[in-house]
Order: C-alpha cells, then sequence, then structure tokens
C-alpha cells in the first residue's frame, strides 16, 4: 500500500514538472583535477565547499561536478593522500551558470602542506546561448540605488522599469526563488521586494531554454538570503527626502502660472489679454482671454436670469473652480531593513531551523496631488530554513505586499501612475488643452492592490551528480 502511494505522488510530481519546469536558483562548480608533474587525471580526490557540507569525489578520468550550490563565494578545498591539500579562495557561484574550476595538484613536499590560490576564472554557460549578467548583494550595496528595479537599470540595454532590449515589461518574467511575481490583469512584473533579503539576481535576455515559459525580452532570477545557522545579522536603510516640488518653474497652483494668471491678473483679466497691458511676447506665453467683462455681459444677454453674473463673481467662481492646492506636503521615505539567524530555542532540534525577515516602505509623492498624494508600496518576506537531513533542505518563503496608488484609467484599467513621469507626460500631452485634470482630484481613479505568497521547496541531493527537488505554492 506504501509503494503504490509513493509512485502515485513520484507519477503526480512528474506530471507538474513536465508542465511547469523549475526555474534555476542555484549554480554548479566542475572541472578536472590533474598531477602538476606528468597531466596524469588523479582518481578519487575530495573536493568540498569550505564550511559546508557540499562536495564530490573525481571520478576516473579526473571529472567532478558539484551541483545545486546557492550563489556566492565560497573557498574550495581539494584533497587527496600523497598530494598537498589545495584550497582555492573566492570561487564565484552565480545563479543557473557553470563555474570552471580546474586544478593541479602538488606530490606532497612536507606533511599537512596546503597551496592556496585566489580564483581567476571565467563562467561559462554550455546549456543557453543568451547574454546573461549577475548582480551580487555587494555591487547593490556600492550602487546608488534603492530598489531591485534601479540596480538592474544600471545595466545597459535594461531599464528600471524592467524593459529589456526595448521589449516592454510585461514580456520580462519576474522570479523570486522561482516564484513567478506577475500581476494576473496585465501580466506585468511586482518587483517591489525588500533589497536587504536579495542574495543575488539573474538577468537573462534571449535564448530562453525549457524551464521559462510565457517571455519574449528577458528573465530577472531573484534569489533571496537564508538566515545563519549559526549566528545573527541584519541591515537597516532609511533614506527620507523633504517635501519639495518635483518639477521646474513655478507651481500650477500659483496665480502666475499658465493657467491662472490671464484670469487673475489685475493687468489683463477684466478686459482680456490683448488690452495693451501686455506686450506681444507676453501675450504669446499665456492663454488667450477675452475678460471677465465679456463672461458677465455674454451671461446677462441671453434670457436665463439664473446664470447672471458680475464679473467680480465670474472670477470668484472661477477661483473656486480652480481652488485645490496640490503641493507636496509630505516627504518621501524608503525604508528597507532585514534581519535573520537561528530560530530561537528549537534550532537545534528541528535541522539548524533557520530565518530571514525582511520588510520594505516605500512612499513616492507624486508631482501633485490626484486621487491619492503618493504612490505607498509596502513588502514583508519571512524565510524559512532547514537542514532535514545531510542531503535534504526544506525552505518555506510566506509574502505578503500591499500598493495604494493612483491609477492611469478612468475605466477600471491596471496601468498605475508612476510617480513623476506619467503625470508629467499626462499633463504634456493633454493638460495644456484640459487643465481641470491639474485642479480635480476625481479625474483618475484610485486602487489598492494586496498580494501574498507562499511557498515551500523541497531538495533532496541523490549524489555530487544528481539532485531533485519539488515545490508548492500559492499566489
Amino acid at each position: 500500500m506504501r509503494k503504490s502511494l509513493f509512485l502515485l505522488f513520484v507519477s503526480i510530481c512528474v506530471v507538474i514538472s513536465v508542465s511547469v519546469l523549475f526555474a534555476g536558483t542555484t549554480g554548479k562548480i566542475a572541472g578536472r583535477i590533474t598531477d602538476k608533474q606528468n597531466g596524469t587525471p588523479l582518481t578519487g580526490v575530495n573536493v568540498v565547499l569550505e564550511g559546508t557540507t557540499i562536495g564530490a569525489a573525481t571520478d576516473f578520468d579526473g571529472y567532478y561536478s558539484i551541483l545545486n550550490i546557492p550563489p556566492g563565494y565560497y573557498s574550495v578545498n581539494a584533497s587527496m593522500i600523497g598530494y598537498s591539500t589545495y584550497s582555492i579562495r573566492e570561487v564565484r557561484v552565480e545563479i543557473d551558470l557553470t563555474t570552471l574550476v580546474n586544478i593541479d595538484m602538488k606530490t606532497e613536499v612536507l606533511k599537512g602542506q596546503v597551496v592556496e590560490v585566489i580564483a581567476q576564472k571565467k563562467v561559462i554557460r554550455k546549456d543557453v546561448a543568451a547574454s546573461q549578467l549577475s548582480i551580487t548583494s555587494e555591487d547593490v550595496a556600492a550602487m546608488p540605488v534603492a530598489s531591485i528595479t534601479e540596480a538592474i537599470g544600471l545595466r545597459a540595454g535594461i531599464t528600471s522599469a524592467l524593459e529589456i532590449r526595448g521589449g516592454s515589461s510585461n514580456e520580462t518574467m519576474f522570479m523570486v526563488d522561482g516564484i513567478i511575481m506577475r500581476d494576473q490583469r496585465n501580466n506585468s512584473p511586482m518587483t517591489s521586494i525588500p533589497m536587504s533579503a536579495m542574495q543575488e539576481i539573474s538577468v537573462q535576455s534571449g535564448g530562453f531554454s525549457a524551464e521559462y515559459s510565457n517571455v519574449r525580452s528577458g528573465v530577472v532570477n531573484v534569489v533571496t538570503k537564508e538566515g545563519s545557522p549559526v549566528y545573527y545579522d541584519g541591515a537597516l536603510t532609511i533614506k527620507i527626502s523633504p517635501p519639495a516640488q518635483k518639477h521646474f518653474g513655478i507651481s500650477p497652483f500659483d496665480p502666475n502660472s499658465f493657467w491662472l494668471r490671464p484670469y487673475l491678473d489685475d493687468e489683463v483679466c477684466w478686459d482680456g489679454t490683448n488690452n495693451g497691458a501686455w506686450d506681444a511676447y507676453t501675450a504669446r506665453q499665456y492663454p488667450g482671454f477675452d475678460g471677465w467683462n465679456k463672461v458677465s455681459e455674454q451671461t446677462l444677454k441671453d434670457n436665463d436670469p439664473s446664470n447672471d453674473l458680475t464679473p467680480t463673481a465670474a472670477q470668484q467662481l472661477f477661483r473656486w473652480q480652480h481652488r485645490k492646492k496640490g503641493y507636496i506636503q509630505q516627504p518621501d521615505h524608503n525604508i528597507d531593513f532585514g534581519f535573520g539567524g537561528p530560530v530561537p530555542l528549537v534550532s537545534s532540534q528541528l535541522g539548524n531551523l533557520r530565518f530571514y525577515l525582511s520588510h520594505r516602505n516605500v512612499r513616492d509623492q507624486y508631482l501633485m496631488q490626484l486621487a491619492t498624494d503618493d504612490m505607498y508600496d509596502q513588502n514583508t518576506m519571512l524565510k524559512l530554513t532547514s537542514d532535514i537531513s545531510s542531503s535534504m533542505k526544506l525552505s518555506v518563503i510566506a509574502m505578503y505586499g500591499e500598493l495604494h496608488a493612483t491609477t492611469q484609467s478612468r475605466s477600471g484599467g491596471t496601468d498605475l501612475m508612476q510617480p513623476v513621469w506619467d503625470f508629467a507626460s499626462e499633463i504634456n500631452q493633454k493638460g495644456f488643452t484640459v487643465p481641470w485634470r491639474i485642479y480635480s482630484n476625481t479625474y483618475w481613479c484610485p486602487t489598492t492592490q494586496y498580494y501574498s505568497t507562499l511557498s515551500a521547496k523541497l531538495v533532496k541531493v541523490i549524489s555530487s551528480g544528481s539532485f531533485w527537488e519539488a515545490q508548492v505554492k500559492r499566489t
């Protein structure tokens, strides 16, 4: 009975894995070990990543490979009786890539002799003919950026909106630890994850392998940190910008602005902009207006006494319709923190159970007040990791986020107004002819997005050359 249930479970996993192949979140180290003196391949050399239980042994021809290595820097130790122990420091492992490490071992002259070198290697990709770059957390720490998309946008051919080589963002796949983060309504990537949680980013454009589907422009794969089983560490970043206008020139709400001066300047507002008070050059800088006296005269000419207005009353009505003062009054802020380590009290009993908790809270003011004053975005992520055995690891990720913003649509569309450029573009294209978009909060709609993800991944290393993984996720 147990055997039948196990076979059923395996069959289901095979069916699922055929339809939804996993994207890589780990890398590989491979190479060949030979005798430095005569070039003979060495069999049975133990190759271990220092500080881990991950390793392999060379085969009859001296080749070895170590799979399923989390991205990062490692020291590779090679040892064999009769030969000096060989240690290569700062070996870089990248997402979905093979790091080639060949070693020429010398016969041991002094007992306990260790040969130590600094890695100088080339990263190669044998299975995909594509452009790929990797960004580490150390790289990001040295950049003047406040989000993962900004870090990616500093690379050639990529924008901070995840437009890769001219393709739109909805043609780009964005993943976090193998979980596809996508707004199902418009296929746009959901990229608001804490910077403090990032371990490494891999960006691939073109030549995608079989595990990637529904993608044309590129694949962005983010691998997050897992807590240390022996110590606690964390990071905190706080950036605050005081309230200040985000445009050049005077404010649209200033009485001397393009949209207000012809109607409020006493030199021209009563008799019109062509009354001679302004020179021809000044008059060309503003909309033409016949004056409030003319407006009042027109209201008195018709047969409807209910709309009769004096010039002063007509101006007062205009002032009321344009009473909005949409100045920026709140600061922008970006708060990002992460903290992780062993789970107190139960870590040793549950396979070195460790956690990493991260949170990001961003408030970015619009160019001026809209249906919402700003775009407010927050995301919280918790990652739990346990070594069930020396060859099996379980990772659980829980994520929750909220986004409050103004849409670019008046009819239920899903595009959001991004500070500052989207609103500036709207004004540039339409605002000069319909300025009431600026003086009303009700033209565009407010919107809120809530999203959550729960994922569990089990990885089993069978040998140095093979492993399997199973992932269950709900988004």
